[in-house]
């Protein structure tokens, strides 16, 4: 416009409009957060007392519930024996005064047996032999267990029948189980459980009766290793997977087992069949080793 009038008005930008705005609108005041430990109960403290009297109420009424002490489980049976020597459970005494004994064995091993190579073949005038049929640990319902091992008697070569005393000549069975720092489990005298009612042999020999059984032709029966007659820091169940040999895929053993079990036994019906065959009565004396050949690549 031309002239000395007054020109006209500007209109406010938009970023003026906004400023006008802020200051026109109220201000809220902010929230600060406590510094100290002790503004926040001090706020809550009328709160605090209302729920204080819900919950004591909840408990006169009983819809909450008062945790109750629950009674101490009930303490797990021993899982190895002492280092001394005790009397088991079912018969026999541990070696437990020999725990850490390299080379121990109750009875001396047979002549030509060992402990440190697996037993050679059988031949056919070797007259009665022992073998383990299988070994394990069983656990009973009440969470303990014991080791058990199977006994196979063979009598190769010959159809005369073998005999054995139930009792073993009275002297039982003995146990020892070594890992490389020497006995880790033992026991002797320990009984046999014999099949209760045996049948008859090829050999034509009558059925187990009275104090005697029939073993000829693969006969045998069981002996239970309680954990009694395990060393101290031994459990029945690690002990008996160290007895197993390591194995490739396709079953083929590749070495020793960690630990090495041997079970013999005294009889003098052992030495009167080796007798009758021309052999040494070798003191009635059988063994049995759980090594066995390894595969040769």
């Amino acid at each position: 416009m031309e002239g000395g009038g007054a020109g006209a008005p500007k209109e406010a930008s938009a970023r003026d409009r906004l400023a006008a705005a802020r200051v026109r609108r109220p201000r809220r005041p902010r929230l600060r957060r406590p510094r100290s430990g002790t503004a926040w109960p001090a706020a809550a403290a009328p709160w605090t007392a209302v729920a204080a009297v819900v919950v004591f109420g909840a408990f006169q009424l009983g819809l909450i519930p008062v945790p109750r002490s629950s009674p101490p489980a009930p303490a797990a049976g021993p899982a190895s024996g002492p280092a001394e020597a005790v009397s088991l459970p079912g018969g026999g005494t541990s070696d437990g005064d020999r725990c850490g004994t390299k080379g121990y064995h109750h009875f001396p091993l047979p002549a030509g047996a060992t402990d440190v190579e697996p037993p050679a073949p059988a031949s056919p005038a070797s007259g009665p032999q022992l073998s383990l049929s299988h070994y394990g640990y069983a656990a009973d319902p009440d969470g303990e267990g014991d080791i058990v091992i199977g006994l196979r008697f063979t009598t190769p070569g010959t159809k005369k029948p073998l005999q054995v005393s139930r009792a073993l000549g009275g002297e039982g069975a003995a146990v020892e189980i070594e890992g490389p720092d020497g006995l880790v489990a033992g026991a002797h005298g320990l009984p046999v459980i014999w099949p209760s009612a045996a049948p008859a042999s090829a050999s034509g020999a009558p059925a187990a009766s009275g104090a005697s059984v029939d073993v000829s032709d693969g006969g045998g029966g069981e002996i239970v290793v309680p954990a009694e007659a395990l060393c101290p820091g031994h459990d029945g169940d690690s002990v008996a997977r160290s007895l197993v040999p390591p194995a490739d895929s396709t079953g083929a053993v590749t070495g020793p087992p960690p630990y090495r079990l041997v079970v013999s036994l005294r009889d003098p019906a052992v030495g009167t069949l080796r007798t009758a065959l021309g052999l040494p009565a070798g003191d009635g004396l059988l063994s049995a080793v759980n090594l066995v050949p390894v595969a040769r690549s």
